[in-house]
C-alpha cells in the first residue's frame, strides 16, 4: 500500500511540474483585443500615449465624427449666446435625408442651442450654419478646421466641410480623430454638452415647435438602450456614410483612467462590439503611474556668472518637473521598469530666474514613449561672492559729525608743529656758527 501511495504522489508531483504556471496566476492584464474594424486606436486621453492601434495612420473617411473638429472651432471662435442666422446655402447645401433637425432659411439658434444640435443629434445644415457664423462661408471654416487639425497634430487630416457628408478630400486618421477629441475633450464646456442625454430647443423666429433633441452615441443613451448603455463613458460621436461605413468616437472616464477610442470603417453589428472590448482593455490592463512631482528636487546645477574676466559660482539651481503627470502603464509594469532620459545642460547661466524652463524629461518602457515634461529652476540658491568689497568704516563715537571736521584739525596742528620745529632747529644753527667765529 506504501508502495502504490509513493509511486502515486511521485506521478501528482511530475504533473504539476509540467503544468504552465499561468494556469496558477491570476492574470494582472487582458490580451489585445481582436478588432473587426478596418482602423481602430486607445489613447490614454490625458498624456495621449497609444495603448493600442490598429491601422491607426491609415487614412480613412470620418463621416459624422468631423462634427467634433467642427464643435472645437465653434467653442473656440464664438461666444454660447451668439446667434447663428441659416443661410439657403447651409440649409440646401447638404444631402437630401442626411441627418438634419429641420431647421429653415432665416431662421436663428444660439451657438448653444447649434452644438447640442450637431453633438448629440448630427444635425448636417447646423454644422453649415456654425461654419458660415465662424469663417464667412463653408470653404473658409474648413480651411480653418484643417489648419487647426495640424495645430494640434493631425498631419494626415484634411477637412473640406463642417459636416463630414463624403468628399473624396476629406479624411483623417483613427490617430488624428483621438489627437482632436482629446483636445476638446479636456474643454469644460464640451464635457457639458455632453452630459445631457436629452435637449429641447424651443420655438423660434421661424418655428412654433419645440425641437427634442437625443444623444445618438449607444452607449450613452440609457434611455434608448439600458442593456449597451455604459455609465463610465462620457463623451463622442458617432458617423456613418455608405462609403466611411460607421465610425466611433468615444470618451470614458473609471476613476482615475481616462481613455480615447476610435473606430473607423466598421459595421453595425462590430461598431460597439469593438468600442467595448477596446474599453475594458483599457481598463482592466492599465493602471495610473504617478511620475516626478513639481515638489521633487530632481537635480541640483550650479549657475556661473562671469566677473573680472573669469567665470566663478554664484549659486546653486534646484531642477524640478514643471507639472503634476501620470500615464497609464501595464499592470505588470512597475515604477522601477521606467526609464528617465534627462537632458539638462551642465551649469545654469546668470539671468535665469525661478520657473525658467532649463530642460526636459522622457519617460519610457521598452524604448515607447510614455510622457514627457519640462524641467525647470525650482529655487535658486546664491553663494556669497569671492571677492570682497571694501566698504566705508563708521565712527561709532561720533557718528554724525562730517570727517572733515576731524580731519582738518589735525592737520592744521601738524602744520602748526611742523613749523615750530623748523624754527627751533634754524635758531640752533644760528647760534653754532656764531660761536665758531669767535
Amino acid at each position: 500500500m506504501k508502495h502504490k501511495l509513493s509511486i502515486f504522489l511521485s506521478t501528482l508531483i511530475i504533473l504539476i511540474g509540467v503544468i504552465p504556471n499561468n494556469l496558477y496566476a491570476s492574470p494582472t492584464t487582458m490580451n489585445p483585443p481582436v478588432i473587426a474594424a478596418e482602423s481602430a486606436i486607445l489613447i490614454d486621453a490625458k498624456s495621449k500615449a497609444i495603448l493600442y492601434e490598429k491601422n491607426a495612420y491609415k487614412k480613412q473617411y470620418p463621416a459624422s465624427i468631423t462634427k467634433l473638429m467642427t464643435a472645437l472651432l465653434a467653442i473656440e471662435n464664438l461666444s454660447p449666446t451668439d446667434i447663428i442666422t441659416f443661410s439657403k446655402e447651409a440649409i440646401f447645401g447638404i444631402e437630401r435625408g442626411s441627418s438634419h433637425i429641420g431647421m429653415d432659411v432665416g431662421e436663428q439658434i444660439s451657438v448653444d442651442q447649434a452644438l447640442h444640435g450637431i453633438l448629440l443629434m448630427s444635425a448636417n445644415e447646423v454644422a453649415n450654419g456654425i461654419a458660415e457664423t465662424t469663417s464667412g462661408s463653408i470653404e473658409n471654416f474648413a480651411v480653418k478646421m484643417t489648419d487647426r487639425a495640424k495645430e494640434l497634430g493631425a498631419q494626415n487630416t484634411h477637412f473640406m466641410n463642417p459636416h463630414g457628408l463624403h468628399d473624396d478630400n476629406h479624411y483623417t486618421t483613427a490617430y488624428d480623430m483621438a489627437l482632436i477629441t482629446s483636445y476638446i475633450y479636456n474643454n469644460s464646456y464640451f464635457s457639458e454638452i455632453m452630459s445631457h442625454t436629452t435637449y429641447q430647443i424651443p420655438s423660434t423666429n421661424k418655428v412654433s415647435e419645440i425641437r427634442y433633441l437625443s444623444q445618438q452615441h449607444g452607449l450613452m443613451n440609457k434611455q434608448r438602450n439600458s442593456q449597451m448603455y455604459r455609465e463610465d463613458v462620457i463623451g463622442g460621436k458617432t458617423g456613418y456614410t455608405d462609403i466611411a461605413r460607421h465610425t466611433l468616437v468615444t470618451v470614458a472616464k473609471h476613476g482615475e483612467i481616462e481613455l480615447i477610442a476610435v473606430v473607423l470603417k466598421s459595421e453595425r453589428d462590430s461598431l460597439y462590439t469593438d468600442t467595448n472590448a477596446l474599453l475594458d482593455y483599457g481598463i482592466n490592463s492599465y493602471k495610473e503611474l504617478t511620475l516626478h512631482s513639481p515638489n521633487v528636487t530632481l537635480k541640483t546645477l550650479p549657475m556661473y556668472t562671469i566677473k573680472s574676466g573669469q567665470p566663478y559660482q554664484a549659486g546653486n539651481c534646484s531642477i524640478s518637473v514643471e507639472k503634476s503627470l501620470s500615464v497609464l502603464a501595464n499592470k505588470d509594469i512597475k515604477e522601477r521598469d521606467i526609464i528617465t532620459d534627462i537632458t539638462l545642460p551642465d551649469y545654469i547661466e546668470i539671468g535665469k530666474n525661478k520657473g525658467s524652463i532649463v530642460g526636459s524629461i522622457t519617460y519610457l518602457h521598452d524604448n515607447k514613449i510614455l510622457a514627457k515634461n519640462n524641467l525647470l529652476i525650482k529655487d535658486i540658491e546664491f553663494l556669497p561672492s569671492p571677492y570682497a568689497t571694501v566698504l566705508p568704516v563708521q565712527n561709532e563715537i561720533l557718528p554724525h559729525i562730517p570727517v572733515y571736521l576731524i580731519v582738518i584739525p589735525f592737520l592744521l596742528i601738524f602744520v602748526f608743529l611742523l613749523f615750530l620745529k623748523i624754527k627751533k632747529s634754524r635758531r640752533k644753527t644760528k647760534l653754532k656758527f656764531n660761536k665758531h667765529i669767535r
